[in-house]
């Protein structure tokens, strides 16, 4: 698989390209680029790998402590970027129970099911304008 550097479309004065082969290859990616937006709230890593897990769930929802042990989260990491999802919409929070048996599901809202699959097809975009197709 060949690398894309953006960096090798941009001319700058005095500068040479050190990577004349992928000229082209970028130039033509970064036409399609004009148009791809990855989210930020959604694009920011940790936030994304909550989102695959809750997406290819095949349950509605996930625990609170599912999640943090299934990607190796603090409670206090889960729970900040948790609180930037559910302010964007991407997902809800329901907590049933009070103390310590309460159980606090995490799932896609209809808004975030939606915006996440837009995300993944503009990843998909960008990927097939990296690879000049």
């Amino acid at each position: 698989m060949k690398a894309l550097h953006l960096d090798a479309a941009v001319k700058q004065p005095g500068v040479k390209s050190i990577h004349k082969s992928h000229d082209k290859t970028a130039l033509k990616a970064m036409k399609h680029l004009d148009f791809v937006h990855l989210d930020p709230v959604i694009h920011e890593r940790t936030r994304l790998s909550i989102l695959t897990a809750l997406f290819t769930s095949r349950e509605p929802g996930s625990s609170f402590s599912d999640l943090r042990d299934t990607l190796s989260l603090t409670d206090g990491n889960l729970l900040a970027h948790l609180r930037t999802l559910e302010q964007a919409d991407v997902i809800e929070r329901v907590k049933e129970g009070a103390g310590r048996g309460s159980t606090t599901t995490i799932q896609l809202s209809s808004h975030g099911r939606k915006a996440f699959g837009r995300y993944l097809d503009q990843l998909e975009m960008l990927v097939r304008s990296a690879r000049g197709e």
